[in-house]
């Protein structure tokens, strides 16, 4: 091999790492999705642990076999034929995020939601989790309609149904479980931020001065003087009298009100 052929093999390698990084998470937003056949697809409620359950999708990819049977209702019991079988080329089964997210109008929230099923209102109910922002609030995909302890079917709500990512239009392997509708927006609190209390005095304004009640003045005249009733409110700023007549030396006394 020439030294030519090396710097593109060189090359071709390169490329080829650039081309891994651009499926990255960070890059999610490049994914498109591309429509399916729904009744290909199937939403377990797959129990594990100490009555837990956690979603599993199955695939019908051929007709050789099938991958799983449906018996009952309310709930839907299912039973994961392909476990009895070599299923390759016939199955397809995704059991975590790294094969299953959620899409909501036209955006893959993959990075967004963590899809979980939880026990609700007698039902087992398959809820799309905000991983960082939590005051987005839940979404709610399907449920069994029904209780049970082993493997159900979860019936999609009314809008929600599967698709698979595309990248560049080459079909992957990855399933949405997809809505036209928009995400949930966050909500904003509507409590005012506190103030932090300053270890260092603050010279912006002096403090308000309590205020204190008004003072009553009372005004007591000598019995014969006159007939004047006592007065309420009267300014305590003495009036000059007419020359005419002689000023009257009137006590006034100062009294609070409370």
């Amino acid at each position: 091999m020439n030294i030519s052929q090396c710097l593109q093999v060189a090359g071709l390698a390169v490329a080829s790492l650039l081309t891994i990084g651009t499926l990255s998470p960070t890059t999610a937003a490049t994914f498109d999705d591309a429509e399916v056949n729904g009744n290909n697809f199937i939403a377990v409620a797959a129990p594990y642990g100490d009555n837990k359950h956690q979603l599993l999708i199955i695939e019908q990819l051929s007709n050789r076999r099938p991958c799983w049977s449906e018996t009952g209702s309310n709930p839907v019991t299912v039973e994961p034929l392909l476990l009895k079988f070599d299923f390759t080329g016939i199955c397809g089964r995704s059991t975590d995020s790294n094969g299953y997210s959620l899409r909501m109008s036209g955006e893959d929230l993959g990075l967004d939601y963590l899809l979980r099923i939880v026990e609700r209102n007698g039902e087992l109910v398959l809820v799309g989790t905000p991983r960082v922002n939590r005051s987005a609030g839940e979404v709610e995909i399907g449920s069994t309609q029904g209780m049970t302890n082993g493997f159900a079917k979860i019936i999609l709500n009314p809008g929600w149904r599967f698709t698979r990512r595309t990248y560049q239009g080459k079909s992957l392997g990855h399933i949405y479980l997809t809505t036209d509708s928009s995400a949930p927006v966050a909500s904003q609190s509507n409590t005012p931020p506190r103030n932090l209390p300053s270890s260092q005095p603050s010279f912006s304004s002096p403090p308000p001065v309590p205020s204190s009640p008004p003072e009553r003045e009372l005004i007591f005249t000598k019995p014969g003087d006159d007939s004047t009733a006592p007065s309420i409110g009267v300014p305590s700023t003495p009036v000059p009298s007419s020359p005419s007549t002689p000023e009257r030396q009137i006590p006034v006394f100062v009294v609070p009100t409370n």
